[in-house]
């Protein structure tokens, strides 16, 4: 059931805010544990380049070469041995940050929840690159390296083999870490309302249907220790709960669909970094 990393960088969106700078703290100690570098990106829009006179100032470059020394500042002062890679791109935000993570192991990006311009230009960028990554992309708001806490695996109405992807993906963050996974079972109230009408489809109660499907996982990481949670709650509510003690939420999502409603919750509200793995 050991899923093997990506190759390729960590690659984190540089905005010049607060939290990019959050995202290379993040960045930086994913890169530690899956033996690898970071890769620092800011995007210039092309419709925002002008046509310079000789001599004149190129306030852009200006900005784009500030933001990525502060940032590198940042990760070399987090990890002096990790590799830290940081250049300029031209494009729209979200084009360029999704061919970025084609090559990438893992993309990380900084939000917020500030009611700007600039916030709802980023939480758009944020959801177009969640939609579209093949591959994982955290979404940080703010990070605190000394966090402790389990790393959390929601498990939501998700198929078992979606679900195992997050559940694989848990079990090596916490490996990484040294940090216990709680596995939480959502469902819906429709949901437990047919269940508890014609009875679970495999013959097992929640809690037990969740426990079989971690064993696997438990056997390929004996040194991490397993939790399981089974909560009736939706729009997130429960793992909204959970995050605020926790050092790493992991979701599963659906590639090129629109996330929904619990995900959004959960990326807007979390109070730790999301993980969010894509499947098919």
């Amino acid at each position: 059931m050991n899923i093997a990393h990506t190759t390729g960088p960590v690659v984190v969106g540089i905005d010049g805010s607060t939290a990019a700078l959050d995202a290379v703290r993040f960045a930086v100690r994913e890169a530690r544990g899956r033996g690898t570098s970071v890769r620092l990106v800011h995007v210039i829009e092309a419709r925002l380049q002008r046509d310079t006179v000789y001599g004149a100032p190129d306030v852009d470059g200006d900005y784009a070469r500030t933001v990525l020394d502060r940032a590198a500042i940042v990760a070399k002062t987090s990890d002096p041995t990790v590799i830290v890679e940081a250049v300029v791109l031209q494009g729209r935000p979200e084009t360029v940050l999704l061919s970025e993570a084609a090559s990438a192991c893992l993309t990380v990006l900084g939000t917020t929840t500030e009611k700007s311009l600039a916030a709802w230009v980023l939480g758009s960028v944020v959801h177009t690159v969640v939609e579209c990554s093949a591959h994982p992309v955290a979404i940080v708001r703010t990070f605190d390296a000394e966090r402790g806490g389990a790393v959390v695996a929601a498990l939501g109405d998700a198929k078992v083999s979606a679900t195992d992807v997050v559940v694989a993906q848990a079990f090596q963050e916490a490996a990484m870490r040294g940090a216990n996974v709680l596995a939480v079972h959502t469902q819906t109230v429709s949901t437990i309302l047919v269940s508890a009408i014609s009875g679970p489809v495999d013959h097992l109660h929640p809690e037990s249907a969740m426990d079989v499907r971690l064993e696997p996982f438990g056997a390929d990481y004996p040194s991490v220790r397993v939790a399981s949670v089974y909560a009736e709650a939706d729009s997130g509510s429960e793992l909204i709960a959970v995050s605020d003690s926790a050092q790493l939420l992991v979701l599963g999502h659906e590639r090129d669909r629109v996330p929904g409603s619990t995900l959004t919750t959960v990326l807007r509200h979390a109070e730790c970094p999301v993980l969010v793995v894509p499947h098919a």
